[in-house]
């Protein structure tokens, strides 16, 4: 598995309290909501990651 890096985000209050429905809605982690809003915008925008 691969190593997990921490990233520190500022958010405003409602934007906290959007990921933390999303968690609860899904039970999933509120990581998990960001990582994958993330990846579906990296596919919606066509953005290119090299490894």
């Amino acid at each position: 598995m691969k190593q997990r890096i921490a990233l520190l985000i500022r958010l405003r209050e409602e934007d906290k309290k959007l990921i933390e429905e999303l968690a609860k809605r899904y039970d999933i982690s509120e990581a998990d909501i960001v990582r994958i809003a993330l990846k579906e915008f990296i596919e919606r925008h066509e953005v290119k990651v090299s490894s």
